[in-house]
């Protein structure tokens, strides 16, 4: 029988698991606005060396490495074999979305445009998570949510029209980019829905491992020049591509998968869209591209989207904070 004293405590524990995961979610997701500002810039410096379908198996196969490095082989085979058997298909699914689809439109979108292009056009991936949210896990968005996600519509028109001085005109780069962008949030979703207690290193190497076997299977098929691509790599480049793999993949996708686990989707999916902006600026200062006055104004109504769309959830928090240290202090 729980005590008096057990039930006055009840709420101030359910407030301090909640601050606890919310604290988690939000470290999460900084470390992935923070990774996720490299991905295109060092993507795009790498497919000048390599193929989109030799970038899909090496962006994977350092993924897998720097997952089993940091989590051990041994720990991750233990929690594949817990997998239980009812969401072994959603897993497979979000795997091939996720580590093989969307990667390799991606990596082909990248090569036919430019890097601060594909961090714009990327956030397209916002919106279908949103979309895919609410046809699939039947999530009703809020006023503002609706609000926000018209801006962040609005600031990707004013960057396929050039600011509204030409007509509409979205290069092939560019449209690949945005099914990549459909492609991710169709998986994210799916990982939310299914998959959302699963560990994300599971998540991580069960996508990595679809992407490896797609590479080997589709290789007897095509001609393929993979080795030569990496006897002709330049290997004062050897930085870039660890830091891709660790950085840019890694980190960037466990914190995601952690983000989804501690906080609301329509968080993670608008607050993920920051890094338009810090994306830009990395491309400007680690490539030198031109970042035009059209694309400032995309990206800046993109981040107010996000805003506007956080808006109520920062209060939310903030109320609950407040609640907490009163209590707190109360005792």
């Amino acid at each position: 029988m729980h005590t008096l004293t057990g039930i006055l405590r009840q709420p101030e524990v359910h407030v301090r698991r909640h601050l606890c995961s919310s604290t988690i979610g939000w470290i999460a997701l900084t470390v992935m606005i923070l990774a996720g500002s490299t991905t295109a810039s060092f993507g795009k410096q790498l497919t000048t060396y390599f193929s989109p379908l030799s970038m899909l198996f090496l962006s994977e196969v350092m993924l897998l490495l720097f997952a089993v490095i940091s989590f051990g082989f041994f720990p991750i085979f233990k929690h594949l074999r817990r997998v239980r058997r009812e969401i072994v298909l959603p897993l497979f699914t979000a795997g091939v979305l996720n580590g093989v689809l969307a990667p390799a439109f991606w990596f082909t979108g990248l090569t036919r445009t430019f890097a601060i292009n594909s961090q714009l056009f990327g956030n397209a991936e916002t919106l279908f998570l949103i979309l895919f949210g609410i046809l699939l896990m039947h999530q009703a968005p809020k006023r503002t949510q609706w609000f926000g996600g018209s801006v962040i519509f609005f600031g990707l028109l004013v960057v396929a029209l050039h600011g509204f001085t030409e007509r509409l005109s979205i290069a092939n780069g560019d449209l690949l980019i945005v099914l990549a962008g459909a492609l991710y949030g169709l998986g994210g979703v799916l990982i939310r829905k299914y998959l959302r207690h699963l560990e994300p290193q599971v998540i991580i190497v069960v996508r990595s491992c679809c992407a490896i076997a797609f590479f080997f299977l589709l290789s007897p098929f095509i001609s393929h020049p993979f080795v030569t691509e990496l006897q002709a790599f330049p290997w004062e480049f050897l930085g870039v591509l660890l830091g891709y793999g660790l950085i840019s993949r890694f980190l960037l996708i466990f914190s995601y998968y952690e983000s989804l686990e501690h906080l609301p989707l329509p968080t993670v999916s608008f607050m993920g869209t920051v890094t338009v902006g810090t994306g830009l600026l990395f491309a400007h200062w680690y490539l030198g591209e031109s970042i035009l006055w059209y694309q400032s104004a995309g990206a800046a109504l993109i981040i107010l989207g996000a805003v506007i769309v956080q808006w109520g959830n920062l209060r939310k928090l903030e109320g609950h904070v407040v609640h907490f240290l009163k209590s707190h202090h109360q005792h």
